[in-house]
């Protein structure tokens, strides 16, 4: 056993070694986590015949998730915060397995609705507890690899999530999917029983406490971090099909969702490489990389050239994301790590929701155009975040070759800071022109 400044004990790992089976196995329980939260999407059509109900109905699937997920991150850090990870772990994974065969063996859509709230609080404990998993798994040193290495499994879902899920639902029904992805979620539970370390939970005087680790210098900040970029990612990505219309490209949106997934895992692989000892400046780079294909997007809208490298550019930026914030929160949040945790999953599910009624608003009273320009007002939030101090820049601060690169986006990310006022006012501006239009044409009318 290896005693962590922090005050955790973390299961025996080599002083240089990665355990790389762990972390496959913790890759793959995201990789279940992700595809049973986001299979419905590839299912929607097939899945709303079979229980009778529309489609918007039946999208209710994926916000069922997200709302038992939201509910249960925190609740449920609270009450097993001091438990083995391994036990939790395996719980999750228990709870997909009869949720998802649950779901494949239903014909209410009221039950089915209840099982995906119930797979939703099952993801919001797995979340919770990942990283601090992965990061107590880690030897001294690589714990933000060990992060993007368990983390693979998302980047994989992301890819391959929906057209895996259409295509099983094509050959076998919308119940066969969920009933292999329960099959699937019963392997990997037998095969982590059996071999995957246990790391414990928080030990000593480590308590609970939201307001306490809300006062821990940085936390505030990530959280703000994750929730802008997330929500700018959501707003986008839930309504890509109509943002493709202007260019044309909507009947291309499965083509174009694999490109944004190729991008992610290019992303993810340029973090693992770099974010032990470049946090803070990956983070700044990500989210200015972001808003640059942002205003390729906004200003090539209607072209197909601009827009495919927009969504491959946004695919890079997001692929590391999700490592970057978690390897943050528990940089930042020490020995309430678990904590913090919860607290970045809560975030991240309220910023989908959230991004996704805001882009219902948008499209609903203005136009697909302000899509764009809103996420780029929110990514400079997230800009305004990551330069609070307290945000770690990095685990060794020697100079190298990149650090002449990360000097430059210091500067850059201070000019653009400047011109955040100004496009807040323009994307307000442009926004309230377009409604005050429509009330306009109401009237006429």
């Amino acid at each position: 056993m290896t005693e962590l400044d922090d005050g955790y004990r973390t299961a025996a790992v080599p002083a240089q070694r990665m355990p790389l089976q762990a972390m496959v196995l913790l890759s793959l329980a995201a990789f279940v986590t992700l595809l049973t939260e986001i299979m419905p999407a590839g299912l929607l059509s097939a899945l709303s015949r079979g229980l009778g109900v529309t489609q918007a109905v039946g999208g209710q699937f994926i916000t069922a998730f997200a709302l038992g997920a939201l509910c249960s991150a925190l609740p449920s850090t609270a009450f097993t915060h001091r438990m083995a990870r391994k036990r939790l772990l395996l719980a999750g994974l228990v709870g997909f397995t009869l949720v998802n065969i649950g779901n494949a063996l239903v014909s209410s859509f009221t039950l089915a609705l209840c099982l995906r709230f119930m797979a939703g609080a099952c993801g919001g404990l797995v979340w919770a507890m990942f990283a601090g998993y992965a990061t107590r798994l880690a030897p001294e040193g690589q714990r933000g690899r060990a992060i993007a290495l368990a983390g693979s499994g998302v980047t994989l879902a992301l890819v391959l999530g929906a057209p895996l899920s259409a295509f099983i639902g094509q050959m076998i029904g919308w119940r066969g999917a969920f009933a292999t992805l329960g099959v699937l979620s019963f392997i990997l539970l037998c095969w982590s029983g059996a071999v995957l370390p246990d790391a414990p939970g928080s030990q000593g005087t480590v308590r609970f406490s939201l307001f306490g680790t809300l006062r821990i210098s940085g936390i505030l900040a990530n959280l703000t971090l994750i929730f802008s970029f997330v929500a700018a990612h959501s707003l986008l990505y839930v309504y890509i099909e109509p943002l493709l219309v202007p260019s044309g490209l909507s009947s291309h949106v499965d083509g174009l969702l694999l490109l944004f997934g190729g991008g992610s895992v290019g992303g993810l692989v340029v973090t693992g490489m770099l974010i032990d000892r470049h946090l803070g400046p990956l983070i700044s780079v990500s989210i200015l990389i972001f808003a640059a294909a942002l205003v390729v997007l906004a200003c090539g809208l209607a072209h197909p050239i601009p827009v495919v490298l927009a969504i491959l550019i946004w695919g890079v930026t997001t692929g590391g994301f999700a490592a970057l914030t978690q390897n943050a929160m528990a940089h930042i949040g020490g020995n309430a790590i678990d904590v913090a945790q919860a607290m970045a999953t809560t975030a991240w599910n309220l910023a989908v929701s959230s991004g996704g009624l805001l882009g219902g608003v948008l499209l609903t009273h203005g136009s697909v155009v302000t899509l764009p320009q809103v996420a780029i007002a929110l990514l400079f939030v997230g800009l305004a975040a990551s330069s609070v101090d307290c945000v770690p820049c990095s685990a060794s601060q020697d100079p190298d070759k990149f650090q002449r690169v990360f000097t430059c986006v210091r500067r850059s990310r201070r000019f653009l800071m400047a011109l955040i006022p100004r496009l807040a006012a323009e994307t307000m501006t442009t926004v309230a022109a377009m409604l005050s239009a429509r009330d306009c044409i109401s009237v006429m009318a």
